[in-house]
């Protein structure tokens, strides 16, 4: 029988205090950077993490899950082993009734499709992430869209480092410890930007006549911008990308 073929892409976390009467957003924080995030870490399976926090600028909406954090992963069939779903959420743990029950986390693996990076761009993670998940009514029109023209033109904006797309793998939310499986989103788009996000120059990158065909069939927008909190490495290991 042949090895099973590697995807790589990310384990990707929305999270965040949904009972804050019992557990408050800076002991969610703590309990998440100094422990959680180590444990997931020590997983083989896991080559690094990048901790985020919404931004709350006047342009990007508000969110409920104002937390986000990216674990890369060689190969995202790893969250299928027996090793990765023993984690403490996967199953129950000592921190259930103090975290689990108090907090949301809406998790989903991620294939990459597409990468674009500016020349010479620095490896790792830029200090804004732009986060925009979404389906179509056309999978193959807005694939089009972004490879022959909508990377190109965000990659000429100012200040911008890195653009990663990616297709859904698996999705399932677990809130109050309960655990659902929610409509999935197919599409993710994560846009890098090294210092302040121009939104002049993007809100221009939509009003092509290419992107105002395509526009129209985006449903289900899940969008926000993130800023860079924390950088998790393993050691003796290459910075790593996104």
């Amino acid at each position: 029988m042949a090895p099973k073929q590697l995807i790589p892409g990310i384990l990707m976390v929305n999270s965040d205090v949904i009972k804050p009467e019992k557990l408050s957003k800076s002991d969610f924080d703590k309990w998440y950077c100094d422990t959680h995030i180590h444990e997931v870490m020590a997983k083989r399976g896991i080559s690094h993490a990048y901790r985020y926090e919404h931004v709350s600028d006047g342009t990007s909406p508000d969110r409920r899950l104002s937390y986000l954090t990216i674990y890369g992963m060689p190969d995202i069939q790893y969250t299928e082993t027996e090793d990765f779903r023993g984690l403490e959420g996967q199953k129950p743990g000592p921190n259930r009734e103090r975290i689990f029950e108090n907090a949301e986390f809406d998790t989903r693996t991620y294939e990459e499709v597409q990468r674009d990076e500016k020349p010479g761009a620095e490896k790792g993670p830029a200090k804004y992430l732009l986060y925009a998940a979404m389906n179509h009514t056309s999978d193959s029109a807005l694939d089009a869209w972004y490879r022959g023209e909508h990377v190109r033109t965000i990659s000429e904006c100012p200040n911008y480092r890195r653009m990663v797309r990616y297709k859904l793998a698996t999705r399932s939310l677990l809130s109050g410890f309960e655990r659902s499986f929610p409509e999935n989103v197919t599409w993710l788009a994560l846009h890098e930007f090294d210092d302040v996000v121009p939104w002049k120059e993007l809100a221009a990158t939509d009003e092509t006549e290419w992107a105002k065909k395509v526009i129209p069939g985006i449903q289900d927008i899940d969008f926000g911008l993130f800023e860079l909190k924390r950088v998790y490495e393993k050691e003796g290991r290459e910075k790593a990308r996104l």
